[in-house]
């Protein structure tokens, strides 16, 4: 089973369907409900990630389904601004989304997957570094730190976590860009095409066939950052 947290997202509402042909998928969302085409090996659910009492229930309701986990956390936010401008609430709602809510899942599931020696955790992090973006870099920095963390911890129970740095796709935070910094970032691929959402999902496949890449960070921005 592939839970997909953020799968109301640009890059989470695409993978859906192209995730179902790798296992059953139950979709997470939050606020809105994703709109489009699904097949019957997806489910969708609402959850606040960041209230305990919504986890514990989404295992609970789910528990006669939920064998061989793979967790992909797609939820991100991204509240961009200078550093000496940036309020805390602007910096908590960034960490709550991006880093306590993918924390307070995978800790809710790892007994599971302990229990039933068998476990992927996959993170999505990002080669984007720029003026503005404190919060969300913070966060797709320490995504690193807790996967390797978690791979020391879990790896013994085969329960593997590795992290996706992502580059530019054809969806998602990139389309919410300006056009002068889509240009630039275009400009740094040496393909100079942007990516398409397949290729993660070729991916999370790989990592899910393959129990030896564990605390491994695979880089995917069509040479980007070479």
């Amino acid at each position: 089973m592939i839970i997909l947290t953020g799968a109301s997202g640009g890059i989470g509402k695409e993978m859906l369907w192209d995730l179902s042909e790798l296992d059953d998928v139950i979709g997470i969302y939050n606020s809105s409900k994703p709109s489009c085409e699904i097949n019957g090996r997806v489910s969708l659910q609402k959850v606040n990630l960041n209230v305990q009492d919504e986890v514990d229930y989404f295992i609970e309701m789910n528990k006669t389904v939920l064998s061989n986990i793979t967790i992909v956390h797609g939820a991100g936010l991204s509240e961009d601004g200078l550093a000496i401008n940036y309020s805390k609430d602007m910096w908590e709602n960034v960490l709550q989304v991006n880093l306590t809510a993918n924390f307070m899942l995978t800790k809710a599931l790892l007994p599971l997957m302990v229990k039933q020696k068998w476990g992927r955790v996959i993170h999505f992090s990002s080669i984007r570094v720029a003026p503005g973006t404190v919060s969300y870099s913070t966060t797709k920095y320490a995504l690193l730190g807790m996967s390797r963390v978690l791979a020391k911890e879990y790896g013994k129970f085969n329960v593997t976590s590795n992290s996706l740095i992502l580059g530019a796709f054809n969806t998602g935070m990139f389309q919410g860009l300006k056009s002068k910094v889509k240009k630039e970032m275009v400009g740094q691929i040496p393909s100079k095409k942007i990516g398409d959402v397949k290729n993660i999902v070729s991916a999370i496949g790989f990592i899910v066939e393959s129990s030896f890449v564990n605390g491994a960070e695979i880089t995917i921005d069509g040479g980007a950052s070479v």
